[in-house]
């Protein structure tokens, strides 16, 4: 709100001290009305250094001998001189005598709430502590006409036409504000429409151009800033305090900013006191049920908002649309309880409620009818249940199956099977009509079947009366039985199962699997066809029957093949031809005349063949470094494979695994003789490197410095592991072993001595890790403890023999 702080107070108390022209006289004796306005504003400019207020001011000058009224006097001059500039400075720029600063103090901000969970349950609470809906005060809106003005009201008169002029004007302490040319008007109290028809009256006294017929001049008077009330909201509260508020807030807004009613507070009872008067009650279940905003009437400077404590609350559970804590008056019954929890849900059972009560000494449960929801009186405590409706039909049947509207129906007096099915629609061509179920509840709701023959029933012979929950089954011909088709298999473009139709012929399931692939043999298609049932009948080592056809180079069947009509679960399986083949591709790579792919011409196209096509070895081609890569054809199995291999340490590095994908290639030997064993018949994917001449040794694993190093004929692995600082620590020695630049290996010999392998150009040296001990000093404390009482054993054998 705006508090009004006089900055500029009647200091009385100054008289003594502050009129330089007096010099020291008895405040008594000066004569108020003969000082001068000089005089005045030098009073007032001292009490404004000194910092007094007005009550301190004033308390002073009492006690220096001022009388009240020098003191009103005193008063009353600084008040028309400081206004009056005042104004007139609001005309000119604002300069000159300001007497009175209303400062803004800021609105007050929701405080943050914290709320038990039953006070969260109580039927209102989200109205003020929802984050979708707010009562937070705006200042953003027009002034409202039943606006009533205060004390610290900014008003602006805009006057334009032939007369041009604009007034900016506080209400005074005395509900004034001050025209010039005009004089005080009083508009404290009155609403903003009234206050508005009032000035524009007096300001026709100076400005003769708005009177009359045909006036050329005009004024119009707006509020030029929202004056701030504050509000006391005390009682049951969640957040009871004293908030700042815009002046035309209502009781809703504070109700909103002090959390709204706590646990224990009353929602039907809020009580508005101004003046020391009661002088509205608030029912907010008014807003909440029906819409009404009839009591949330607007605030004044220093309004209480008490909320006292609730009377009778009741607790509504189960089957409503609200579950909550529900606040009645004294005369409110059941009914009125519905319409607070939005009535029944929608699986309510209506005719009953129960009421669990608290007495003196226990708890009891009133089971209440319908009929006295209107007069029922619940007390304080109350527990409301209401239940639901039982999953039971009372007259329900229903059918499935072959007919053209399956589902549930109604089941009206004197229905009878066949009236069921026609009101089902009737029944669809493929009904297995020679029978049909009805599963019928028992008085015990054990099922029971009841069969009949469907063309019967329908041609009025043993209709059957329905009951209640009758379940009728009507079953179509495809339905009894396993559902057929045929499959197809081989070089067709869909190869797959299809649904078996009647008269599907050989040439119609070609047709469905989108006819022959490229690879399709032009010798010969099977069908296999099972045992027919007299077949099946007979014990026979016969499986199936197989029909044969031929197809031409076109890839087309005869007129009777084509029409040949196949049954249900045949399978027919389109051959490939012997010799059609997909192009195959082998890569080689390194120290050829012309590395690259190349096609595989025969099955039987061999090593040295793609050699010879690949223009041969270049000069720099390491023949004893070759190699081949082939991918193998048992995941698996190489899975297996490089297990076991990890197990012994040998290849334990992601690189080393990759060797395993090579095999030995004996180039040499195949250049010698074309018919070796190692001139491997080629494979799709193969892939043959011919590295070039490299004499480089690299040395890995447990060294002292792992190092790539010059080839010397003739040398050992334990040589170039010399060279490369020896053996560390967790080196194994016995297990050193050499790979060659073609994927093959050699391991240390180990008999008696290390029996090193020889290393070739472009060979790498492996040391791998000794594995670690999982021993301790115990154990061996333990074992040297066995073999001592071993020997002590041995020992008196031998003295007793």
């Amino acid at each position: 709100m705006k508090r009004l702080v006089i900055t500029v107070v009647l200091a009385i108390a100054t008289v003594g001290f502050a009129f330089p022209v007096a010099g020291q006289v008895n405040p008594s004796q000066v004569n108020v009305n003969e000082l001068s306005d000089a005089q005045i504003r030098q009073i007032a400019e001292q009490v404004r250094t000194r910092g007094l207020s007005m009550d301190q001011a004033a308390a002073l000058a009492r006690a220096q001998g001022a009388s009240e009224a020098q003191v009103a006097t005193v008063i009353r001059r600084i008040q028309e001189l400081s206004l009056s500039q005042g104004n007139a400075a609001s005309q000119t720029g604002n300069q000159g005598f300001q007497p009175f600063q209303f400062i803004d103090e800021p609105f007050s901000p929701k405080p943050e709430v914290v709320a038990s969970p039953k006070a969260r349950k109580v039927f209102g609470f989200s109205l003020f502590n929802s984050d979708n809906l707010t009562f937070e005060p705006s200042v953003n809106i027009p002034t409202p006409k039943n606006y009533v003005m205060g004390i610290g009201d900014e008003l602006v008169i805009n006057v334009w036409g032939a007369s041009q002029n604009v007034y900016n004007l506080t209400v005074d302490q005395n509900g004034n504000i001050q025209i010039p040319d005009v004089g005080p008007v009083n508009v404290k109290g009155m609403n903003f429409e009234d206050a508005r028809s009032l000035i524009k009256r007096r300001l026709m006294s100076i400005y003769s151009g708005m009177a009359g017929s045909y006036p050329n001049t005009w004024a119009e008077v707006s509020l030029n800033n929202l004056r701030s009330i504050r509000v006391s909201v005390a009682g049951e509260a969640l957040v009871p305090g004293t908030y700042t508020l815009p002046a035309t807030a209502s009781v809703f807004n504070a109700l909103y900013l002090s959390g709204g009613p706590g646990e224990n507070g009353s929602f039907r009872n809020v009580q508005l006191i101004r003046d020391n008067q009661v002088i509205a009650t608030i029912d907010v279940y008014e807003f909440l049920i029906n819409g009404n905003t009839k009591s949330n009437v607007t605030l004044r400077e220093q309004d209480i908002l008490f909320i006292p404590t609730y009377t009778t609350r009741v607790e509504t559970r189960g089957s409503f649309k609200r579950n909550n804590f529900f606040e009645l008056k004294e005369s409110e019954t059941m009914a009125d309880l519905l319409k607070f929890a939005g009535g029944f849900g929608d699986d309510a059972y209506t005719g009953q409620v129960s009421v669990e009560r608290i007495t003196d000494t226990q708890r009891k449960v009133n089971d209440v009818p319908a009929s006295l929801y209107d007069s029922f009186l619940l007390r304080n405590g109350d527990v409301v249940t209401a239940g639901e409706i039982i999953d039971r039909y009372d007259n329900r049947v229903s059918i499935e199956g072959a007919v053209f509207r399956p589902g549930t129906y109604e089941l009206t007096d004197g229905m009878k099977l066949s009236g069921l099915i026609q009101k089902a629609g009737g029944l669809k061509e493929d009904v297995f009509s020679n029978r049909g179920l009805i599963v019928r509840l028992q008085d015990d709701l054990t099922p029971m079947n009841i069969s009949f023959n469907v063309d019967e029933v329908m041609r009025g012979n043993g209709d059957i009366p329905l009951r209640r929950e009758d379940a009728v089954v009507i079953q179509g011909k495809d339905s009894l039985r396993q559902e057929r088709f045929v499959r197809i298999l081989g070089q067709v473009q869909e190869p797959g199962s299809f649904g078996y139709r009647d008269n599907m012929t050989l040439r119609d399931l070609i047709f469905m699997a989108r006819g022959f692939t490229e690879a399709a043999s032009e010798s010969y298609l099977e069908v296999s066809r099972r045992n027919s049932y007299t077949e099946a009948a007979e014990l026979t080592p016969k499986m199936v029957t197989i029909h044969r056809f031929d197809i031409s180079r076109d890839l087309k069947l005869d007129a009777s093949e084509q029409n040949f009509v196949l049954q249900p679960f045949d399978y027919v399986y389109v051959r490939r031809a012997p010799s059609y083949f997909e192009q195959q591709t082998v890569m080689i790579s390194g120290e050829v005349m012309y590395p690259g792919d190349y096609s595989i011409v025969s099955k039987d196209e061999k090593i040295s063949d793609v050699l010879l096509r690949a223009g041969g070895l270049t000069t720099n081609a390491y023949v004893k470094g070759a190699y081949m890569r082939r991918a193998p054809r048992d995941a698996e199995q190489m899975e297996s494979t490089l297990a076991l291999l990890a197990e012994d340490s040998l290849l334990e590095s992601t690189e080393a695994r990759l060797h395993v994908e090579k095999m030995e290639l004996r180039l040499e030997e195949i250049l010698k003789n074309p018919n070796s064993i190692y001139n491997y018949e080629l494979k799709a994917g193969d892939e043959i490197v011919i590295p070039e001449v490299t004499e480089e040794i690299r040395v890995a694993g447990e060294i002292l410095n792992p190092i790539a190093l010059a080839y010397e004929p003739g040398k050992s692995a334990k040589y170039y592991i010399e060279k490369a600082g020896g053996f560390s620590q967790k080196a194994k020695k016995g297990k050193v072993y050499v790979i060659h630049s073609n994927g093959t290996a050699q391991v240390t010999k180990n008999f008696i001595f290390h029996n090193y392998p020889k290393v070739q150009r472009g060979s790498q040296v492996v040391v791998p890790t000794k594995p670690e001990r999982a021993g301790t000093g115990t154990e061996w404390v333990g074992i040297a403890s066995t073999m001592s009482t071993v020997a002590v054993a041995i020992a008196a054998l031998i003295r007793v023999l």
